[in-house]
């Protein structure tokens, strides 16, 4: 019997050993992180996610798209939209049609859950195709360099400002790593800026058509402003159990990246922290994030 014990004292032992070199080890880790400057944070995060299309803007402590990213490439379907889901993605859209210069254009506005993310975007592309009658129907590609419009939003959740954009861009975006929400939650303030007046009256008599009453944007010179709250447009369709098991699991895996980095506030010494303590868990995170990849079905998560 005296053996019993000997080897649960043993184990006890051991165990306590394990744990407090666990503890040892976070706490040097921490430390670390605190000693290393932002600019080495920044330039390690942003050669890590910039293969993936994305930068870090320390200020407003977002994600954002570079405008070269490969995204651009893949163009857009209506197809990524209904098939988002299974990606966990669950966002509004709002798409907005236009035709102008022979040409189909389509400028799209998200906001909504990006698997460990929190966002919006607004997406500017084009078909040399023309179809008034079912537009959704064809293959946008993402606008070449001359094309690009300046555009910027205000994300809001509630009262609180998650994420300011303002570019000249084809893919606006900004989200938040570690943030759970409800897509009607967000409320998206956005001004495009066309080139000319012909573009313009284009856009203004789509978002009327769509259903956005008059008094609800604003028109200044080039300028279209409106508040993508409610969509006007029809979404796609999802088993409503789906969508609840798939926001159940996001928030589950948001909570987990917030209670496993509670020591820091700041995404950028989250994810340095990671790094150094949980490496497996930081390279599935940054490599596999639900940071949207627009043009294909995309990634996997934590």
């Amino acid at each position: 019997m005296k053996y019993v014990y000997i080897t649960a004292g043993v184990l006890v032992f051991l165990l306590l050993l394990w744990t407090i070199g666990l503890c040892f080890y976070r706490w040097r880790a921490r430390c670390m992180v605190r000693k290393r400057t932002d600019e080495e944070k920044c330039r390690d995060l942003n050669s890590v996610i910039q293969p993936f299309g994305f930068q870090y803007d320390i200020c407003q402590d977002i994600f954002y798209s570079t405008k070269h990213a490969w995204q651009r490439e893949v163009g857009y379907s209506r197809f990524y939209d209904e098939h988002a889901i299974s990606m966990s993605m669950v966002f509004h859209c709002e798409p907005i049609y236009f035709t102008c210069y022979n040409k189909s254009y389509l400028l799209e506005l998200w906001k909504g859950q990006y698997g460990m993310a929190a966002g919006g975007e607004i997406g500017l592309y084009v078909s040399d195709e023309v179809d008034t009658d079912h537009p959704e129907r064809l293959f946008y590609h993402s606008v070449s360099d001359e094309e690009m419009l300046s555009m910027r939003f205000v994300l809001r959740k509630r009262r609180c400002i998650l994420a300011i954009r303002d570019d000249i861009h084809w893919w606006l975006t900004g989200f938040v790593l570690g943030e759970c929400v409800c897509p009607w939650e967000l409320r998206m303030e956005a001004c495009v800026s066309f080139r000319d007046e012909q573009m313009q009256n284009a856009f203004y008599q789509a978002l009327l058509r769509v259903g956005y009453p008059k008094d609800a944007v604003c028109v200044n010179g080039s300028s279209v402003c409106f508040c993508f709250g409610c969509p006007y447009t029809k979404q796609p369709c999802h088993f409503f159990l789906k969508v609840r098991f798939i926001q159940w699991r996001n928030q589950r895996r948001c909570r987990k990246f917030q209670h496993v980095t509670r020591c820091f506030v700041r995404t950028l010494d989250k994810l340095d922290y990671l790094a150094m303590c949980f490496p497996r868990l930081y390279r599935m995170l940054v490599g596999m994030s639900r940071i949207p990849v627009k043009g294909c079905p995309k990634r996997g998560r934590i």
